[in-house]
């Protein structure tokens, strides 16, 4: 499942220390040390630490096993925490005697033996029906070589085969495995490719590589290995090897060719004895480790709750839809004088080879990860000296640890490769409770959806595996190929006379294009340099030199920018074409105003507030109803050299009194209805509207600076208080110039404006029309949210621009009905929300003429800063992307440590440029927290995720708090939305996750207009086409409408509370009794098999204990004892004891039905 044996660890570049150990004195330790610290017994330093004289992890796994043996009964931990000869004589005096040596009873082979922890996971990897199953955890190796006997080798293999009684293994339905008498190898298929042609022939091999490399061989019938020879012209041959990592591990595919080479040589009587075979050894390794069995469950279950996940890579396409996976390879060979420059450097800073090739792996997955702290599958070669015969015996001995790797924090390279060296032995001291039982329990806790550990670092750094005499004989490595089930990508070194050859084997298909290639370069690069890079800095990974390019030239958005403040364009209208139209208002009716009569208003309440004692850059709330007065107001305050600050008049009045206070506002402009409520603050001066119509207008605005304060917009605050965003006005008119010019706004444009004053999408509703000459339109108040009222105006008054988060947009097309169209519109800015796919065919279907825009942004930025028009949406979006960055604006994807993210990794947005705003108003900490300086450039952090595509387009992701973590799995809410989306009946659909004991994924549903809401059921099925298991909503519930806040964006908080209302009680409880026979039946099942004494009918299999090896082990017994066909698939789709009895019960009735067909002429 997670890893490759045939690639585990054997960390040392050097000999390994003999499977004996004379005794527990000074000399013999000296002795037992010197083959792996490559030097004499007597240069051992006694007081220093051995791992820093070169004694690696791995060779110091094997001695508590030989120590054992005299009674001294130490653990891998102990040895670690001081590794000096002398501590270890005081520790081995201390524990001398402690415990005797225990004698393994043997299991009985004949009916089988268990497999594995691995095993286990290989086997049941192999299921098609699992996610990435379907292939073997198996190694395809060429040997190239001269002329080979067919006859002679067919002999030696049979012979290897005889000696060898894994190669003669057969695993059964029932998870076991058992010796045959004879291998079930059919024989020696020989290709005679000499009389072909140079082409043809290469043809047939290349043919012959691909079928072979891929294959998954009948283990349920005893096949685990297979061997064919390809005989080539000039006296060359080809030997093509498939092996079953089920049967071997690293080193037994050494011996296995060691072997093989020497009975071809028709020397197998000079090759070692083997002693006990493999069921006696596993049972001799449980009783040898039971007593660090419990300290080691105890130490992974402390961690379980804290263990990140794998690393989070860019996927092209979920593993549970790309059916049978299929393996390339990349590979860098790393010089015998390169290698040994690293070895030493390694050593002089008391590291390992191995940490150090772990560590510069981990870089490159930490850079194309959208996190840098993850967990790593580390497999073990865990062959222990039982008895002199193991070391010759092929049988998989492997273990796995999960390495967890943190790199979010800046540190040299040195520092965190010694971080990882220190966890690493910390884990390897608890080794007993292997990885896979970690998995397990991970997968329990999780209710049997864990993600697993699919990427692998696997490091072999002993002697060469094919050895001279091999070569020889039997020919040199050739090509190779390892496939392990449920494995995203595998890290593999092989020693090679030439040096150390570094693999990366990957599932062809699950990363977009390009990255692996990418990821590779990079770590080539990080490889070749360390041995003459500094270790004392940071390892620099910089982005592809063409993703650098690409990145240049979308955010070369250098446009000019005439200074200038927001409202000169309305005054200079009204000075140049004073009776134009500006404003069609319908307060209470309806009302139009030129622009010269609203400038005459804005400058008598300019007047006006001079008078009442507001100065150049003070903040003026304002609280109005839409309508004119709020226009009025704003321009005034603008006018008078102010920024205008707008409150709601919905807002309660703690975050209305909260708004005033943190924008230190001077005065507020209000109505005659609201100002004598009460209800502000005591040092507030109120003022209303009406009264500043008195006062003679100024003869022009007050000049302002560019740099100036404009507007002050407040918006929710995390920590629960609001935050108010100052922005100037040189920013905000960056952004409107950026879109006037881009979409030739002209004096003939009308705007509707349904956003409301205190959200930023009303600064384009205001000044982008009237700064060119153009009519805004406002809708009445009391029916702004009302639909109907905005297709009324946009007839009556000709609107041409529609501006307004997705809801609002999507709330006027489903009130469009009868074919009327939408009139003269012909431009649609959507932003401030996820829009879904459905949105711009459905505008282009009524109003074909009308271009849709999707803007994205913050507040903080001025509004906008990004714009992708959409004309036909491709399949592959699973949402609108953001696009390209704004005139004078640039965006960075950054990730944890601020560096820039590679293509497809997903990190934080960063916008900066001109419309960047000033900061948060009053709180400067805030401030400095979110706008941040880098390359001298001012950003602002917008706290949303995002990710370049290779031709720079943007995509939005959401929120970084919208993507959560469910039962170990990390969801984006925003993709489930776009899967649902995409089903025809449905308008819009949100994602939650509702807290609770057992966190549950729940979906909200609208359906399109006129259409009928199809069942949850069938919603599950068509969303599982899009989304992996653990991303399908538990419960998808269907609403008239969605809940929206007072800006149109949905409110999820409110969301929340109506699904959690509608849910209560609908859930069946778990503790209710098995109903019936059948499922009485199904229970006892259940029962046995968990040892538990009570199974309640709607309880989870996993949440109970269970495993896949149980539940392929229940599939067995309910398939035999009611005589149906059930499969893996079928488990996972009903894991409760009443989803399984009805799927019995379903089967019965199709077998009775097929087994008495319908006769012709019977009815």
């Amino acid at each position: 499942m997670n890893d490759n044996p045939a690639l585990a660890c054997a960390h040392s570049p050097r000999a390994h220390p003999g499977d004996d150990l004379a005794g527990t004195d000074p000399h013999s330790l000296r002795d037992w040390l010197a083959p792996a610290l490559g030097c004499d017994a007597a240069a051992i330093d006694a007081q220093l630490s051995l791992i820093d004289q070169g004694l690696d992890s791995i060779n110091l796994m094997r001695l508590p096993t030989l120590l054992a043996r005299h009674g001294v009964r130490v653990g891998f931990a102990e040895l670690m925490e001081r590794p000096t000869l002398e501590a270890w004589l005081r520790l081995f005096a201390e524990c001398a005697g402690a415990v005797a040596a225990a004698e393994p009873a043997t299991p009985a082979v004949g009916d089988g033996f268990e497999l594995t922890p691995l095993q286990q996971a290989y086997w049941l990897g192999r299921d098609e029906q699992r996610s990435l199953g379907g292939v073997a955890c198996q190694l395809y190796q060429e040997l190239d070589g001269g002329e080979l006997d067919p006859p002679r080798l067919e002999s030696a293999v049979r012979a290897l085969c005889q000696r060898h009684a894994m190669l003669r293994a057969q695993f059964l339905a029932d998870g076991r495995q058992r010796i045959r008498s004879e291998p079930a190898w059919a024989g020696l298929r020989v290709h005679d490719l000499r009389r072909l042609a140079g082409a043809e022939r290469e043809a047939r091999l290349a043919q012959l590589r691909e079928a072979l490399s891929q294959r998954c061989l009948d283990v349920a019938a005893g096949q685990v290995f297979d061997l064919q020879l390809s005989l080539l012209s000039d006296g060359r041959s080809r030997l093509h090897l498939n092996l079953d990592l089920l049967v071997a591990d690293v080193l037994s595919f050494a011996i296995l060719l060691r072997d093989l080479a020497a009975f071809y040589r028709g020397e197998g009587g000079t090759l070692p004895a083997l002693g006990m075979d493999f069921p006696t050894y596993l049972a001799a390794q449980r009783e040898l480790r039971l007593p660090q069995l419990a300290s080691a469950r105890d130490y992974w279950r402390t961690r379980l709750d804290s263990l990140p996940g794998p690393p989070q890579l860019p996927l092209a396409e979920a593993p549970e839809r790309l059916g049978r996976p299929r393996f390339r390879r990349l590979q860098l060979l790393l010089e015998r004088p390169r290698l040994a420059r690293l070895e030493a450097r390694a050593r002089a800073h008391g590291l390992t080879l191995a940490s150090v090739l772990a560590c510069a792996y981990a870089q490159v997955l930490a850079r194309w990860s959208a996190s840098q702290r993850f967990v790593l599958n580390l497999p073990l070669f865990d062959r222990q000296p039982l008895d002199a015969g193991v070391a010759h015996m092929v049988a998989d001995f492997s273990n796995l640890v999960l390495l967890e790797v943190d790199l979010s924090r800046a540190g040299s390279f040195a520092e965190q490769a010694a971080a990882l060296q220190a966890q690493l032995h910390r884990d390897l001291g608890h080794a007993a409770w292997s990885g896979m039982e970690v998995l397990r329990e991970l997968a329990q806790r999780q209710n049997g959806e864990g993600l697993g550990a699919p990427v692998v670092f696997a490091c072999n750094l002993g002697e060469p595996l094919v050895d001279a005499r091999c070569r020889e004989t039997l020919g040199r490595p050739g090509w190779a190929l390892s496939q392990t089930p449920q494995v995203w990508l595998d890290h593999q070194t092989y020693p090679l006379e030439e040096g150390l050859l570094l693999n990366w084997d990957a599932v062809d298909g699950l990363f977009p294009d390009g990255l692996l290639e990418a990821m590779f370069a990079a770590y080539e690069r990080l490889i070749e340099g360390l041995p003459e890079q500094d270790w004392g800095q940071p390892v620099s990974l910089e982005l592809p030199a063409a993703q650098v390019q690409v990145r240049y030239q979308v955010n070369d958005t250098r446009a000019d920018l005439e200074p200038g403040v927001l409202h000169q364009g309305f005054f200079a209208q009204a000075r140049n074409n004073p009776h134009n139209l500006a404003l069609v208002a319908h307060d209470e009716q309806e009302r139009q105003y030129s622009y010269a009569e609203l400038a005459e208003a804005a400058l008598r309440l300019a007047a006006a507030l001079r008078e009442w004692g507001v100065a150049a850059g003070d903040g003026v709330a304002i609280t109005l109803p839409k309508g004119a007065g709020q226009v009025i107001a704003v321009l005034g305050v603008l006018a008078a050299g102010a920024c205008y600050v707008p409150v709601g008049i919905e807002q309660p009045p703690a975050r209305r009194a909260a708004i005033l206070r943190q924008a230190g506002v001077r005065l507020v402009l209000t109505d005659a209805e609201r100002a004598g409520q009460g209800t502000w603050p005591a040092a507030t001066v109120v003022r209303e509207l009406a009264d500043s119509q008195v006062f003679e207008p100024l003869a022009k605005p007050l000049p302002v600076e560019p740099s100036a304060t404009a507007y002050v917009i407040f918006t929710s605050g995390s920590s629960g208080e609001p935050k108010g965003v100052e922005v100037a006005h040189g920013a905000a008119l960056n952004t409107l110039d950026a879109l006037r010019r881009r979409y030739r706004l002209t004096a003939g444009d009308r705007l509707l404006g349904v956003s409301a004053l205190d959200f930023d999408l009303s600064v384009f509703d205001l000044f982008a029309v009237l700064g060119v000459g153009g009519t805004l339109v406002l809708p009445d108040e009391a029916l702004r949210k009302e639909p109907t009222h905005w297709l009324q105006l946009l007839r009556r008054h000709g609107v041409t621009l529609w501006n307004s988060v997705p809801a609002l947009l999507d709330m006027l097309l489903l009130r469009n009905r009868g074919g009327l169209g939408l009139g003269g519109l012909r431009l649609a800015l959507v932003s401030g929300d996820w829009i879904g796919l459905d949105l711009p065919p459905r505008l282009r279907q009524v109003s074909p003429g009308c271009r849709f825009v999707a803007l994205g942004g913050a507040t903080e930025a001025a509004v906008w800063s990004n714009v992708q028009e959409v004309a036909e949406v491709p399949p592959q979006w699973r949402s609108i992307p953001y696009g390209r960055p704004l005139e004078n604006q640039r965006y960075r994807v950054v990730d944890g440590l601020g560096r820039d993210c590679p293509d497809w990794v997903a990190g934080e947005l960063w916008i900066g440029g001109a419309g960047v705003a000033l900061g948060y108003r009053g709180q400067p900490a805030l401030t400095l927290q979110r706008f941040v300086e880098h390359d001298g450039e001012r950003w602002y952090r917008t706290g949303d995720l995002g990710r370049y595509w290779p031709d720079g387009t943007l995509e939005f992701l959401g929120r970084v708090d919208q993507q959560v973590k469910l039962r170990g799995h990390r969801v984006e809410l925003a993709e489930v939305e776009a899967a649902l989306e995409r089903h025809p009946a449905l308008a819009r659909a949100v994602a939650l996750v509702l807290p609770g004991a057992r966190a549950s994924l729940v979906a909200a549903v609208v359906p399109a207009g006129g259409r009928e809401t199809p069942q949850e059921a069938q919603l599950r099925d068509w969303a599982g086409d899009w989304l992996p298991a653990h991303m399908l909503p538990e419960r998808i519930l269907a609403l008239p409408r969605l809940p929206l806040s007072g800006n149109g964006k949905v409110d999820r908080k409110a969301l929340a509370w109506l699904l959690q209302e509608q849910l209560q009680g609908s859930a069946p409880a778990a503790e209710e009794e098995p109903l019936g026979e059948l499922e009485a039946e199904v229970a006892r099942h259940w029962r046995a098999l968990l040892e538990v004494p009570w199974v309640g009918r709607h309880q989870g299999f996993f949440a109970l204990g269970g495993n896949s090896l149980l539940a392929t082990r229940l599939i067995e017994r309910l398939a035999s004892g009611f005589g149906v066909e059930l499969t893996l698939k079928d488990f996972f789709g009903a894991a409760s004891v009443a989803t399984q009895a009805a799927l019995v019960a379903a089967r019965q009735a199709q077998r009775q039905a097929s087994a008495n067909p319908l006769q012709e002429g019977a009815l």
